[in-house]
């Protein structure tokens, strides 16, 4: 069962510029799916649509403006980082003491 998203007519004059109006407004993340039929309704086409990350995908206007509030695109608040705060995971230790290892390896390797 495909998902569907309402596009204007106002926005695009035949399903193909529905389609891409999708694209263009999304950044690239949600785009047709061809393997479903453009509805044409009075006022708006109904263009089946799939998320290239597998999620639902907000129009990017519509997470810019999130993001101008603070928030993220579930609506939690949105984290200040220092510069220098770590995305991923602290390692500990032991881990470092390994991967200090490791470089060092590497570094005797590369010298050969």
């Amino acid at each position: 069962m495909p998902i569907y998203r309402a596009i204007s007519k106002t926005d695009a004059a035949t399903p193909e510029q529905a389609a891409d109006f999708i694209r263009q407004d999304t950044g690239g993340q949600v785009n047709y799916d061809p393997t479903f039929p453009v509805i044409e309704e009075a006022d708006h086409f109904r263009v089946p649509v799939f998320s290239m990350d597998g999620r639902a995908a907000m129009p990017l206007s519509v997470v810019r403006n999130l993001a101008i509030l603070g928030k993220d695109a579930d609506g939690n608040d949105l984290k200040e980082r220092s510069e220098f705060e770590s995305v991923g995971p602290n390692p500990t230790p032991d881990r470092l003491d390994e991967m200090r290892k490791n470089a060092a390896e590497l570094q005797r390797l590369l010298k050969f």
